[in-house]
């Protein structure tokens, strides 16, 4: 939908490409500093398009960690790639958004939670540390709503939809809270989001700029609290942090596919004691040729998904 003083973006038409993501991380805290960058690849495929959701499938098709120098990162990264695979085969119902409706495949994702747990039990028989990430992960598993919600935060669907799509754009948001990136405190974000049009060779695109930045003054009890197990290194009393994220998105006009995306989340509490900068940078690979190129037909889909009606929920209590 297309009016002349707002644009809302959405996804019109089917149509699947990969998509390659390099997150370049950076961080000091205290005498320890952590930087790396990963490399991982999806394939993304939109299966189905209405007015009401979307139905796609998200595979994923690498999680390399590529450069570090903190051997803290490596054993991050493998016990994160070990837990990613229970998602890197998703079916999903979505909204215009990018929240998860319905998870299609559930019982394919659960089947691998159940024997990934066997092997982890006997690979830690004498790590009490990691017996506690498998019990946490385990509870999750056992939840139907926690999976769609572990679901929900992927890197993927976070980086491509929240901001963009299925809103009246420009717009203004002081309603989002999350915490800040350093994980530390909860913080209420002031976000704006602006879009314009560009005509190329190959068609029209879509120019969205995203910047966020925290909602009012952050308090001197807000930074105590944030910062607190560093007060042995730094006074946290004069402490002014610097929070803020930008993006930058390159979307195709006439199919909604995304092209490019761009983004960088700052926290920059003291420049030689305290920071962290995650900056990401995700392109599709078919992101020159004209947006409505289709590597693979939604015709070809065997397992559509059929909309409930109206009197039932999009959820399956049988999946």
């Amino acid at each position: 939908m297309f009016g002349k003083k707002d644009t809302t973006i959405m996804i019109s038409k089917p149509f699947s490409d990969r998509y390659t993501l390099f997150i370049d991380s950076k961080m000091i805290a205290a005498n320890v500093t952590m930087n790396s960058k990963t490399r991982m690849r999806w394939e993304f495929t939109i299966h189905r398009v209405t007015t009401e959701y979307l139905e796609i499938s998200l595979l994923q098709l690498e999680n390399t960690l590529i450069e570090s120098d903190n051997p803290m990162i490596k054993d991050i990264s493998s016990m994160s790639q070990a837990f990613g695979k229970m998602y890197s085969e998703l079916h999903l119902i979505i909204t215009h958004t990018g929240e998860v409706l319905e998870v299609l495949n559930m019982d394919l994702i659960l089947d691998k939670w159940n024997i990934a747990k066997k092997e982890m039990e006997k690979a830690i028989e004498h790590s009490p540390e990691a017996k506690e990430i498998l019990v946490l992960n385990d509870e999750i598993f056992k939840d139907k709503e926690k999976v769609k919600l572990a679901i929900g935060a992927n890197d993927f669907l976070n980086l491509y939809f929240p901001y963009a799509y299925g809103k009246s754009l420009p717009y203004k948001n002081g309603d989002i809270v999350t915490h800040n990136f350093l994980n530390s405190n909860t913080l209420q974000w002031k976000t704006k989001v602006k879009a314009k049009e560009e005509d190329t060779s190959t068609g029209t695109l879509f120019l969205v700029d995203v910047s966020a930045e925290p909602y009012g003054i952050l308090t001197r009890s807000w930074h105590q609290k944030a910062y607190k197990n560093f007060e042995k290194v730094m006074d946290i009393k004069k402490l002014e942090a610097l929070l803020k994220k930008e993006s930058q998105y390159t979307i195709a006009k006439d199919t909604g596919k995304l092209l490019e995306v761009h983004s960088c989340n700052k926290e920059v509490v003291d420049q030689e004691k305290l920071y962290t900068v995650m900056t990401y940078n995700m392109v599709a690979d078919h992101k020159n040729q004209k947006a409505d190129t289709n590597q693979k037909s939604a015709n070809s889909t065997k397992n559509e998904y059929t909309k409930p009606n109206s009197k039932r929920s999009f959820l399956i209590d049988d999946l």
